[in-house]
């Protein structure tokens, strides 16, 4: 009898949240009227008044933290919308007191001087308003209960209101958290927190020392996936990370004096070393009458915390009540039952350096906590199985990583150039030795008879391929002189001729530290961060900065990594700073080889693969920060031009937003290099949705030069779907299937004419909150049942949709985990059962606890074609699969340019991302203008701004 075909599966955490899964959830809901929302908008404008910033901010999330400890501990407030959601009842009058109390404070009222008897009108409407029991299920697909087609025509999209997104997980994390987790046999006890995820808050993992401890942490979120009826939960989970004191904690998690009562998750105020719990949530529950809580608890620790420092640098410390260290002095349970060195009060980690105990769970733990998840909730998950066109994705080995000369010539030709020349700088002899080496490497030349003599070229290729070294201490050396234009005048070599590309190849890091090298702290020892080097003194941005002024893109090399390893039998190590540092110089000059002639093989309707042209567009703002108020923002684009002929190169092309034409990559990238971020919110003008609309229009434009510049060949656009959803409407999941309104701002280049648009555009999403995570592949056959299974794959899967087209996931092995060596730690086991190693030389064991544990993640690939043709009877139809561009966008993720591994980007997009993450502004201070510029007869601008260094929207 022959053996049933099966259909490759891949189960993920994500479930569909039916009525079903809700099982008659309910939450307690106040819809204001128009009228709160406006004085909710006059207090906020006299708040910006009173503390004179445009840009701040009537702080509600005061409110949000006093009510969590009055009411137990689920509230979602958001006074633009108008709405308060919580798990249970409020008492109408804790909540008129409640906001009569913040509305004084926030308008600088001292306390005492509030009076509850009059409360503010304010406070007075909120209270007044209903109070009703909603049931969750009722809100799933549209945000007032609408009849199912009461949607825009077309569209069946999930579109609840954003309270149902934000307390959907409340009732289900309290579901999962009264069933016991069994695995690895042991029992886990869960606890629900205050945003609707759990916690395994008694068993935590400690170091060998037990001196410092991290612990399980699990996040629901409700989603939607493109074109899935639906809403979709999506579960994670992480390593957790304790922090010994409060110093520098963003985020402390509190247990509440009732053990039935959920963890309390609190975001810290303030800046710097020393951040506190706001003070106006302590004055409102301190009139209200509770003067112990979670909050007090917290502020008397960090209190307690900095008086103990104070005492300690002023010489004075002696012996302290430890008992208000751990407790902080609040009414909380008794930590009898917790391990040493946790208590009620945890602050957690912000940073990732100086921890004995790794990042992330591992697969096996994923796995684990589906099987429990399904079994505790029976949910219908989502149906996503196997691409079958997309088998056999090659993986590059790493000994096949290397830069051929073949190609270079071959890219230099097509970009009509005669000559490659590699400037080397250098000021230690031994990364002078190593770029020698790795040139002789790329080139088949012996090292041993190299040794070039400052400025002067060493032939590497038949005459077509130059190196020229130069040592240059002044210009490399780290220091607050470093990269000054006067240090490299006397170097002819930049000198530009017609028919030479330049490239620049230097030497110098900043040291920023590893986590990896760090002991693991002593009893009792303060986890200080480790000693760098100041951000104005990293000679690698102040050199890049100036040589791009110069016209002159420039890739910068590490110190050589020792392998832990041992050599192999030639006694050799590899150099992969060295080869990746060329490769990287390689990408940055437009160098394209054949791996990318390789993988475009695939029809795009009735184009062939090499006939389009695939544009990728990279928008970021970078958050203010310190006394510089001025955000940055980030546009840069660049395109993937097919061969003019059979047999020639690709060739990569750029544009920025503060040099807005297109070029060739590496011209672009130097003009984008040498001249600072623009200002603003996300746009030069307002962060709103005319604001949005201003700059789509602008990268419309720039989407017209392009069609222009490929002289009107058909190209495809690829954006970060979170990155650019303010801009485009039509990127939205509930957006799918609405007709886009002529000359709108819908798509990129939706204000174009129809000869100057993309064929399609290509959304990616690589954030992990947002799609599903990968757990294993489950071979189902025809029946259903499961045959066997894989627990890893790197192939491509295509979303089972409800209706319209579907999206694929791009799942992908992390290299850390499947490289060589790797350990695969995790594959089989949990951390509850990780071993803490051994030195002893007859029992030697890997310390499995220090290590961090890789787990897959996914991207998300959803086309969206916007180039139609009318067929005879007049109707429209698509001449372009999704499925053809899907899979051309998962090739040019599996083949980076100069990676061996797979980056979550497609080329295009990747490209033109480096630009801006090799800018010397981002996420650091910007660097002074070279004082010596205008010497050499260049402009110079006041570039002198604050970066953020925390986070990438």
């Amino acid at each position: 009898m022959p053996v049933p075909k099966t259909r490759p599966r891949l189960d993920t955490l994500a479930y569909r949240c039916t009525p079903e899964l809700l099982d008659g959830a309910t939450v307690h809901l106040r819809d204001f009227p128009t009228s709160v929302t406006s004085l909710w908008t006059l207090l906020d404008r006299q708040y910006k008044e009173l503390v004179q910033r445009e840009e701040a901010q009537a702080p509600h999330s005061v409110l949000t933290n006093a009510l969590r400890c009055l009411t137990g501990g689920y509230v979602f407030f958001d006074p633009k919308q108008g709405l308060l959601a919580t798990r249970h009842q409020v008492d109408d009058d804790t909540l008129r007191d409640a906001f009569t109390l913040m509305h004084g404070l926030v308008l600088g009222q001292h306390p005492d001087d509030i009076d509850l008897n009059r409360p503010s009108t304010l406070a007075e409407r909120i209270a007044q308003t209903p109070q009703e029991e909603r049931l969750l299920a009722d809100y799933l697909k549209d945000p007032r209960g609408r009849q199912p087609g009461s949607q825009a025509p077309g569209n069946k999209q999930p579109d609840a209101a954003n309270w149902v997104y934000r307390t959907v997980a409340w009732d289900l994390a309290h579901r999962l958290a009264q069933q016991v987790w069994s695995v690895d046999r042991q029992d886990i006890t869960l606890r629900p927190d205050s945003n609707g995820g759990l916690v395994a808050w008694h068993q935590s993992w400690p170091n060998k020392l037990g001196t410092a401890h991290a612990f399980a942490r699990v996040r629901l979120a409700l989603k939607t996936l493109p074109n899935v009826a639906d809403p979709v939960v999506l579960v994670s989970s992480q390593a957790t990370r304790v922090s010994s004191r409060m110093a520098y904690a963003r985020t402390v998690l509190a247990e509440q004096a009732d053990a039935a009562l959920p963890v309390i998750e609190v975001e810290m105020a303030g800046r710097g070393r020393i951040r506190r719990v706001h003070r106006m949530s302590l004055q409102t529950l301190a009139r209200l009458g509770m003067d112990q809580s979670v909050l007090h608890g917290i502020q008397q620790r960090v209190d307690h915390e900095q008086e103990t420092d104070a005492k300690a640098e002023a010489g004075t410390d002696t012996a302290t009540d430890t008992e208000a260290e751990d407790t902080g002095g609040a009414v909380v349970p008794e930590p009898a039952a917790e391990p040493a060195g946790l208590g009620p009060i945890r602050p957690l980690h912000s940073k990732n350096y100086r921890f004995p105990i790794g990042r992330g769970v591992g697969m096996h733990h994923l796995r684990e906590l589906d099987s429990h998840i399904r079994e505790t909730l029976n949910p219908a998950t989502v149906q996503i199985f196997q691409d079958t066109r997309a088998r056999g994705f090659k993986q590059l080995r790493q000994a096949e990583l290397s830069v051929r000369p073949d190609d270079i010539i071959r890219s230099l030709d097509a970009m009509a150039y005669e000559h490659l020349r590699i400037v080397c700088l250098w000021y230690r002899d031994e990364n002078r030795t190593r770029m020698i080496h790795g040139l002789a490497g790329v080139f088949g030349l012996d090292p041993a008879a190299l040794d070039p003599a400052d400025g002067v070229p060493l032939p590497l290729n038949g005459g077509r391929i130059s190196a020229v070294f130069h040592c240059v201490p002044d210009f490399l050396t780290h220091g607050p002189n470093a990269g000054q234009t006067a240090s490299i005048t006397h170097i002819t070599s930049f000198k530009n001729a017609p028919d030479t590309l330049i490239g620049v190849w230097a030497e110098t890091e900043f040291d920023a530290g590893s986590e990896e090298e760090e002991p693991e702290p002593e009893a009792g020892a303060a986890q200080e961060a480790p000693t760098r080097l100041r951000e104005d003194e990293d000679a690698k941005h102040h050199a890049r900065r100036t040589l791009a002024r110069l016209g002159l893109v420039s890739q910068f090399t590490a110190d050589k990594k020792t392998s832990k390893k041992k050599p192999k039998q030639d006694g050799k190590q590899a150099d992969h700073q060295v080869i990746l540092s060329l490769l990287d110089l390689c990408r940055s000059l437009g160098i394209i080889d054949r791996r990318i002639d390789q993988v475009m093989v695939d029809q795009i309707g009735p184009h062939a693969a090499d006939r389009v042209a695939h544009c990728g567009i990279h928008v970021r703002r970078q958050s203010r920060q310190g006394k510089d108020r001025k955000a940055k923002i980030c546009i840069t684009a660049s395109v993937l031009k097919p061969p003019a002929a059979e047999g020639e190169a690709w060739t990569l092309h750029g544009w920025s937003y503060t040099a807005p034409e297109w070029q060739p990559y590496h011209q672009a990238q130097a003009a984008f290099h040498a001249a600072a971020y623009p200002t603003g919110k996300m746009t030069e003008f307002e962060d709103d949705n005319q604001g949005y609309k201003k700059v789509a229009k602008q990268i419309d434009q720039a989407l017209s030069d392009l069609a222009d510049y490929l002289e009107e060949m058909p190209y495809t656009v690829t954006v970060d779907g979170v990155g650019t959803r303010r801009l485009w409407l039509g990127l939205h999941n509930r957006r799918q299937g609405e007709p886009a309104q002529p000359g709108s701002t819908w798509l990129p280049a939706s204000t174009l004419a129809a000869r100057e648009r993309p064929l399609a555009v290509i959304r990616i999403n690589k954030d992990m909150d947002e799609v599903p995570r990968p757990v294993q592949v489950s071979h189902v056959d025809g029946d259903g049942k499961v045959a066997r299974t894989n627990k890893v794959t790197t192939l491509l899967y295509r979303v089972e949709p409800d209706f319209g087209s579907p999206a694929w996931l791009l799942a992908t092995v992390p290299n850390q985990f499947d490289g060589a060596g790797a350990g695969r730690l995790g594959e089989a086991s949990t951390r509850w059962s990780a071993d803490h190693g051994s030195s002893d030389p007859q029992d030697r064991r890997k310390n499995e606890v220090r290590q961090n544990w890789y787990s897959m993640t996914a991207t998300e690939i959803y086309p969206i074609i916007t180039h139609h043709t009318s067929t005879d009877d007049g109707e429209n139809s698509t001449t372009i699969e999704p499925q053809a561009l899907a899979l051309a966008a998962a090739r040019l993720c599996h083949q980076p340019l100069a990676w061996a591994n797979r980056t979550r980007y497609p080329v295009p997009l990747h490209a033109a991302q480096q630009m801006d993450l090799d800018h010397p502004q981002y996420r650091r201070t910007a660097l002074k203008d070279d004082q010596t510029a205008t010497d050499v007869g260049e402009a110079t601008e006041n570039t002198e701004d604050d970066a953020a260094p925390d986070e990438q929207p």
